[in-house]
C-alpha cells in the first residue's frame, strides 16, 4: 500500500473533490466527517453530498450555538439531502451552567470547550480511521502549514487507543476567495452571519465579528489567549 507521505505529496496536486474521493475510497465507513455549519462550511458539505452521500455528517450541538447556525444547518441539510447526525454533551446547557457558573465560558473557556465539544466527539474519533475537516491554510497563522493528510496520536489524557485517526483536509490549499466563488458557482448559501462579518463562527458567547485586516479566526475567544476549541489539538502529529 502506498505510504501516507507519498499519498500526501500526490494529493497536494489534486483538487478538493479528488482528495475527498480518495479518502472515501481509502477509509470507507470509518471516515468521520464533522461540520460546524459555520462560515464557509457549505463548500465541503456540497462536496460531501456528491462524493460521500451515504455517509453521515456529524454536527456538534454544544447548546451555545447561534440560532442562525441551527437554521443554516437545517437549510443545507434539506437542500443537499445530507444525513446529519446531531451529537450533544452529556449534560444540558442549564445543568452545565448551574454546576460551573453562568459565565464559565468567560473565565474558563477551556473547560467549556472540553465538556461541550471535545468530550462528546471523543467516542466518534475513537471509532474513526480518518477524520475529514474543512481547515484551510489561509484561515489563521496557526493553520498555515496544514497538510492534506496528517497521521495523529492521541493526547495520553484522552480516552481511546494511542494511535489517532488520519486527519484529512481536502480544502487545505483553497483560499477564502476561492471558497466564496465555489459557493456562488454551486448556488450554496453562506451562513447568514457572514454578512455581519462573523467570518469564523462557533458558540455565540465566544464569537465576535472580525475587523478589517484581522484573520478569519480573530473573532473566536477574542482576548482570551485561546485560538482552538481543542477537538483538533487533542490529536498530535504522529512521529
Amino acid at each position: 500500500m502506498t505510504s501516507l507521505a507519498a499519498e500526501n505529496e500526490a494529493l497536494e496536486r489534486k483538487s478538493p473533490r479528488e482528495r475527498l474521493a480518495w479518502a472515501v475510497e481509502r477509509f470507507g465507513d470509518r471516515l468521520l466527517f464533522t461540520s460546524s455549519f459555520g462560515a464557509g462550511s457549505g463548500v465541503l458539505l456540497h462536496l460531501w453530498s456528491e462524493v460521500a452521500r451515504e455517509l453521515p455528517v456529524i454536527f456538534l450541538d454544544t447548546g451555545f450555538l447561534f440560532d442562525e447556525t441551527l437554521a443554516y444547518r437545517d437549510r443545507l441539510a434539506e437542500q443537499l439531502r445530507l444525513n446529519v447526525q446531531v451529537v450533544r454533551p452529556g449534560t444540558s446547557r442549564e445543568e452545565f451552567l448551574r454546576e460551573h457558573g453562568s459565565n464559565v465560558y468567560e473565565f474558563n473557556p477551556d473547560l467549556c470547550c472540553q465538556h461541550n465539544k471535545v468530550d462528546p466527539l471523543a467516542p466518534h474519533l475513537a471509532r474513526a480511521a480518518a477524520w475529514v475537516s474543512g481547515l484551510r491554510r489561509d484561515q489563521s497563522a496557526a493553520r498555515s502549514s496544514t497538510p492534506i493528510l496528517l497521521p495523529t496520536v492521541r493526547d495520553p489524557a484522552e480516552p481511546g487507543p494511542a494511535e489517532g485517526p488520519v486527519k484529512v483536509h481536502p480544502l487545505a490549499t483553497m483560499t477564502g476567495a476561492e471558497a466564496n466563488a465555489y459557493l456562488r458557482d454551486h448556488g450554496i448559501p453562506e451562513h447568514p452571519l457572514v454578512a455581519r462579518r462573523y467570518l469564523s463562527i462557533g458558540c455565540a458567547p465566544c464569537t465576535r465579528p472580525v475587523e478589517d485586516g484581522e484573520d478569519e479566526r480573530a473573532g473566536r475567544w477574542a482576548g482570551k489567549g485561546k485560538t482552538e476549541c481543542g477537538i483538533h489539538t487533542a490529536l498530535r502529529p504522529r512521529g
